[in-house]
């Protein structure tokens, strides 16, 4: 933490405030949430996935529990639900968090549960794309593209508005 601009003494450069609210807002709050959260994950007996910044893994008696860090999301699944339970209870208690229950959409993912396991789909996130294009109501076909059209801008197409265009490309690539 460093001390904020305005409120800087040179006397005490080592000293900060003390927030005695959220840090939500403030620059460094992100680091400052994922260094608390994962020092008392590896305190709990979590391991770091080497991989991925934003796993944790605990093993114990056989038993496996995944915790996922998305900002200040967290996605939690185990093989063991007693365990799971325990282990939101001690998040709870360590930190201000709501449990949510059991996931329907995480990262513009639709989650269902089958019979056989989970069923992964971005079918309503595609769907919304296609309606900010404007292309709701356009005729589905195996081949997206004829093979004897030639490419051109029509005007009050999407590609006639680069504005607008972008913005659909860049939330689908901020979302993948």
């Amino acid at each position: 933490m460093a001390q904020p601009p305005g409120f800087a003494n040179s006397a005490m450069s080592s000293h900060v405030c003390r927030l005695h609210k959220s840090l939500y807002g403030l620059k460094q709050t992100p680091q400052a949430w994922y260094n608390r959260l994962s020092e008392f994950l590896l305190f709990i007996g979590f391991q770091a996935s080497k991989v991925d910044t934003s796993l944790f893994i605990l093993s114990l008696n056989g038993a496996m529990i995944y915790l996922l860090v998305y900002v200040d999301d967290i996605l939690l699944t185990g093989s063991n639900s007693a365990l799971l339970h325990r282990l939101i209870t001690l998040l709870q208690i360590e930190f201000k968090l709501r449990d949510l229950g059991s996931i329907h959409f995480f990262l513009g993912i639709e989650i269902k549960p089958t019979a056989m396991g989970i069923l992964l789909s971005q079918h309503k996130y595609a769907l919304d794309i296609i309606q900010r294009a404007g292309m709701a109501s356009c005729k589905s076909v195996d081949t997206p593209l004829s093979t004897s059209s030639k490419l051109g801008i029509v005007p009050g197409t999407l590609h006639s508005n680069p504005t607008r265009y972008r913005q659909i490309a860049i939330s689908y690539f901020h979302s993948t």
